[in-house]
């Protein structure tokens, strides 16, 4: 089920990007690397919610990107894990962000007390990217202040509030209080 992108944007097999493209984490092997990654509940969790949408919709939405020159995946570790563990044939890889459809952009400035780095670990695992209104939301920048915590998430126009509250939400469920400052536009 290919999509319509940009011209860098092609259809590759699966076994073609695991012996083309490095992991980004996990060790030097996709054999290592998507164990380690599994290890994680968090990312097993995004994984399990991937690979339900591959059933649902038979694809991504959107393609991995990676970087020919340096064999490395910029975006996709976890779509790439539920596609070898659902046995999928091959997936969409872009070259570059600019070959993805351009997103909007919101800030949302979050009160937690206290900050710490701990926590702020946490938020990223927990906040970085999860399916949302059909689709799904990445996090570009999760930078703490004091008591307080900003991050730009991509949000569809007129869901800002509910992203938002998604946020609380999914924080409060792994036992993390959240408030919500303010949410603007980034762009």
């Amino acid at each position: 089920m290919c999509k319509p992108f940009a011209v860098t944007v092609r259809r590759m097999p699966l076994t073609e990007i695991l012996a083309t493209y490095r992991p980004p984490t996990g060790g030097d092997t996709w054999k290592r690397a998507i164990p380690d990654l599994l290890a994680d509940p968090d990312d097993a969790r995004v994984v399990d919610l991937l690979r339900a949408e591959l059933v649902a919709h038979g694809d991504f939405r959107e393609p991995i990107v990676v970087e020919p020159a340096e064999r490395d995946v910029l975006n996709g570790l976890h779509r790439i894990a539920a596609a070898v563990l659902s046995k999928h044939e091959a997936l969409d890889v872009a070259d570059t962000y600019d070959d993805l459809p351009e997103k909007r952009r919101i800030a949302v400035e979050l009160r937690a007390v206290p900050v710490t780095s701990a926590l702020v670990d946490r938020l990223t695992k927990i906040l970085f990217s999860f399916p949302f209104e059909g689709g799904w939301t990445n996090c570009d920048l999760l930078f703490p202040g004091d008591d307080r915590l900003t991050g730009w998430w991509h949000c569809p126009a007129g869901l800002d509030e509910r992203l938002a509250e998604e946020l609380v939400t999914r924080a409060a469920a792994a036992g993390i209080g959240l408030s919500v400052v303010s949410i603007a536009p980034a762009d």
